[in-house]
Formats: C-alpha cells, sequence, structure tokens
C-alpha cells in the first residue's frame, strides 16, 4: 500500500509544500536543541584560554572553537535528515491510511451497485415472470375465442348447406399468367341474383388455388383479396372457412343482405399458381360448379367464362384448349395482354378442365 504507483495526485502539491517547511523546522529544532549547551561550553573553553593564553594558546583555542563548530553544524544536519526521515515516514502514513479509506469506500460502494443490481435483476425476472404468464393467458384466450369462431363458422357453414341455395350466379373467372412467380393473380366477376322474395345474406366458394403435391397451405391473408360491388352500396367480407394445401374455402357476406341482383367481383393474388406452365411448358385447370342442394343435377350457375391472360409478348408460344380438344378463342385483354376465352351457358355441376401450353426459351423459364 506504501507503493508510490498508489499515491493521490492531489497529494503531491501538499507534499512539496511540506518538505519545503521542513528545511527550516527542522534546523530550528537543532539549533535549538544542542545550541545552549555548546555556546556555554565554548563560552565557557574560551573564557578560560582567554586569561592565559597568548600566541600558540590562541591557535588552540581557534581550533577547539572550529571543531566545536564542526561538531554543532554536523548535529544539525544530522537533526534535520532524522526530522524529515520522520516527516516523511509520517506523511506515507497519512497517503496510505486516506488511500486504504478510499479503497473501503469504493469496495463498499461496488458492493452497494451489487446489490442493487441483483436486486434490480430480481425485479427484472419478475416481470418477465409476469409479462409470460399474461402472454400464455393471452394466448390460451386467443386461442378459446378462435376455437369459438371456428365453431361458429362451422355450425353457419353447415347450416348453410342444409338449406336450398336461394340463388344463381353469372359468373366470369381471369386467370392473370404472370412472367414470373408474383405476377399470378385471379380476378372473378359475378352478378348474383337471389330468388324472389329471398334474403341473401352471404353465399360461399372455393378459390382458385395451386393443386400440386408440394403445394403449401394458402390463407387468405395471403392472397391480399380485395372485394367490392360494383355500385358500392353492399359491402362485402371474406370470412377463411377452409385454409388446407389446395383448398381454400370462404364466406362472402353481404352487407345489407341482398335482395335483388348484384355485381360484385372478387381479386386476389396467388403466387406460384403457373409455375409448373413457366417450367415445364404445360399445366392443367380444373374447375367444378357448386350443385344446387334441392337439385344436385343443376350448378347454381347460369353461365360461366373462363379467360387466360397472358403477357403481351407471349406471342405465338402460346395456346389453350379444353377438354374436347377445341382451341380456345383467341383475344386482346383489355391491357393489351394474349387473352383465351372460353364460355357456356348454365354449365352443369360437373368438373371442367383447360390445357396450358407456353413453349417458353430456357431462360425465360428459370425466372422466377
Amino acid at each position: 500500500m506504501t507503493d508510490p504507483t498508489l499515491s493521490r495526485t492531489d497529494h503531491s502539491a501538499t507534499a512539496e509544500k511540506s518538505n519545503i517547511q521542513l528545511t527550516w523546522k527542522d534546523f530550528s529544532t537543532a539549533v535549538h536543541g544542542t545550541a545552549v549547551g555548546t555556546n556555554g561550553l565554548l563560552a565557557a573553553v574560551s573564557t578560560g584560554l582567554a586569561v592565559w593564553a597568548d600566541g600558540l594558546g590562541r591557535w588552540v583555542l581557534c581550533g577547539l572553537a572550529a571543531v566545536l563548530l564542526v561538531l554543532f553544524v554536523g548535529q544539525v544536519v544530522v537533526g534535520s535528515i532524522r526530522a524529515r526521515q520522520r516527516e516523511r515516514a509520517r506523511l506515507a502514513e497519512e497517503r496510505h491510511r486516506t488511500e486504504l479509506t478510499a479503497l473501503r469506500e469504493e469496495s463498499a460502494a461496488a458492493q452497494q451497485e451489487a446489490v442493487e443490481a441483483r436486486e434490480e435483476a430480481a425485479r427484472t425476472a419478475e416481470r418477465a415472470a409476469g409479462h409470460a404468464a399474461e402472454a400464455t393467458a393471452e394466448r390460451a384466450r386467443t386461442q378459446a375465442l378462435h376455437s369459438r369462431h371456428g365453431a361458429a363458422l362451422t355450425a353457419l357453414h353447415d347450416m348453410w348447406l342444409g338449406y336450398p341455395a336461394p340463388y344463381t350466379d353469372d359468373v366470369e373467372l381471369t386467370y392473370l399468367v404472370g412472367a414470373d412467380t408474383g405476377g399470378d393473380r385471379v380476378v372473378e366477376h359475378r352478378r348474383t341474383t337471389p330468388e324472389p322474395g329471398s334474403s341473401l345474406p352471404f353465399l360461399q366458394g372455393r378459390l382458385t388455388t395451386p393443386t400440386q403435391l408440394d403445394a403449401d397451405a394458402v390463407s387468405l391473408a395471403d392472397v391480399e383479396m380485395v372485394t367490392r360491388s360494383e355500385d358500392d352500396r353492399t359491402a362485402i367480407r371474406q370470412i377463411a372457412l377452409s385454409e388446407a394445401p389446395g383448398l381454400l374455402r370462404c364466406m362472402f357476406v353481404f352487407r345489407p343482405a341482398i335482395t335483388e341482383p348484384v355485381s360484385w367481383y372478387a381479386r386476389y393474388r396467388m403466387p406460384g399458381m403457373w409455375d409448373v406452365l413457366r417450367d415445364t411448358g404445360h399445366d392443367r385447370l380444373t374447375w367444378t360448379p357448386s350443385p344446387r342442394v334441392e337439385d344436385p343435377e343443376r350448378s347454381t350457375l347460369i353461365r360461366l367464362v373462363v379467360n387466360f391472360d397472358f403477357p403481351p409478348d407471349a406471342g405465338e408460344d402460346v395456346f389453350v384448349r379444353d377438354q374436347d380438344n377445341h382451341e380456345l378463342k383467341r383475344l386482346t385483354g383489355p391491357d393489351g395482354s394474349l387473352r383465351y376465352r372460353w364460355e357456356t351457358e348454365a354449365p352443369r355441376p360437373e368438373r371442367y378442365g383447360w390445357d396450358l401450353w407456353w413453349a417458353r426459351p430456357l431462360e425465360g423459364r428459370r425466372a422466377r
């Protein structure tokens, strides 16, 4: 603890000042301690010799005085050195005590900080445990709410299927085949007509999704569906009924319930729907109209139109055939796209299919 490296910088000026004052103090102490006896002895000897000394006696007297003077100066110097050493030892001890006190204070402060840190950590852990418990309870409440919501939708769906469908639909499906995965979209234009005297609060439908074996499940939130009536007098809300790989079924709720013909559309994204076509040059689409509950031999549709829109630069590399191997009519879409169109009146509730070919260059097939 007495190592000079542990000393504080604020002691330097005080130490130098104390050393300066120490020289005069030591000198005064030494003089006071030795001057009286030495001067008395010197005076006595000088007086005695002065009486009888002459000639050689004077030289002896001078030599003796010189010796006494040297002894006096030496005693003063030795006393000063010893006093300085004692003062340095005292200053070193004071610095040691000061540094030890400072170290104890720092140690106490560090211990106090450690105690406060442990207390804060304990409070943080307690808050985290409380938040975790709240999050767990919130998840449980959310799951319970979802379960009740799903049960209500299932009951509503089952109730709806138990009644005859009091409406007919005129449907036009437009499939936009993008140049890459992100460009695949579907637009469904419908004109829904309730039977006279009926009120239609909602209807259910199955969206077109990829059906290959490795296809992932698609949720209603993923497709970013937009629904709107053409006259803007009827609000249309979508509620998911089933979200599974290859199957996305939802319910369209009308507010207010429709009692007369309403034209509306549903537009949604379906990324990757035509990846097989872009990769292999061929793909097949199937679509089945819903049967009427009271008459399963008839569908709810009075007309079905299907459009396949390709990028304008597809050119002669594209053609589409129906299930009877008839090539579809080739048109120009509203945005300059290459459109193939198929339509039929009063389709039956059976599967309809179309084969699409697109002879793309290899570099175009790799682009996703």
